[in-house]
């Protein structure tokens, strides 16, 4: 597929960079760029020249979500609910796919993250955000529910009660408060972003692949495990990955009082 709304580059370091970019749409979700997301989101997952996922927008914004221009007569409540109804399970892949893809990714978010575009960002491992981003589900505004994930993303990062607060208020968060209540990692002056984001992408880009696919499939698996069947799992995965070559060059590296080489 040629990308007309995207961008997909990587770096030799290993990070690829998926930059949505309809920036004149406050890169908002049409049609295309969310088929495109789709392509690209499932390219990076199976490229072992992308080590880390950094997702960012073009522009002064990450993603005002939806683009409610294409919801109204002929694009939205008009086309059959079969119809609706498969759009929304396509795009859902996008999520689906930055939760589980064996690598980490990363949300850089350098200006407002509405609705989906908020989704999308919650959607990733981590979140860094530029002083001046907003955060917002503002799905209730338009007389919409919530999708891609939020209400399994957002609860489990700030707790139930404020993720409704936010869902059915659909009021928007300054980065400050989005830090405060859990919902990024870090806050950065503007000027820094990219620097401490792919900073941070290439730290990770330069660890062992296979453990941290291990480690972020314990995670998130253990999101939905009672405590005795997570630790049969990491039990289970561990004894795994102490033969595997990572494991040995990790502890080669360490007796060595060397950097470890993890090769992809």
């Amino acid at each position: 597929m040629t990308f007309e709304c995207l961008s997909l580059t990587t770096t030799a370091d290993g990070v690829g960079t998926i930059t949505l970019k309809r920036p004149e749409k406050l890169n908002a979700l049409s049609r295309q760029l969310e088929d495109e997301l789709r392509e690209a989101t499932a390219q990076v997952a199976t490229d072992g020249a992308v080590r880390v996922l950094v997702l960012t927008g073009a522009g002064r914004a990450f993603s005002a979500g939806g683009d409610v221009s294409g919801m109204g007569p002929g694009g939205g409540w008009d086309l059959p609910e079969a119809e609706r109804r498969a759009r929304f399970q396509a795009l859902h892949q996008v999520a689906m796919r930055l939760q589980t893809m064996p690598k980490p990714t990363i949300a850089m978010v350098n200006g407002v993250a509405a609705g989906a575009g908020c989704n999308l960002a919650l959607a990733c491992d981590m979140r860094i955000a530029a002083v001046g981003a907003r955060f917002g589900l503002a799905f209730v505004r338009v007389g919409l529910g919530d999708d891609m994930g939020g209400a399994w993303l957002l609860p489990r990062l700030v707790g139930v009660g404020r993720a409704l607060e936010l869902f059915l208020s659909g009021d928007l968060i300054d980065a400050e408060e989005a830090l405060r209540i859990g919902m990024v990692n870090r806050v950065v002056p503007a000027a820094n972003l990219h620097d401490e984001t792919y900073a941070l992408a290439t730290r990770l880009a330069q660890g062992p692949p296979r453990a941290q696919a291990l480690i972020k499939e314990t995670v998130y698996r253990g999101l939905g495990m009672g405590l005795q069947e997570l630790l049969d799992f990491e039990a289970e995965r561990q004894s795994e990955q102490m033969a595997h070559p990572e494991h040995r060059e990790g502890v080669a590296a360490f007796l060595e009082k060397r950097a470890p080489r993890f090769d992809a």
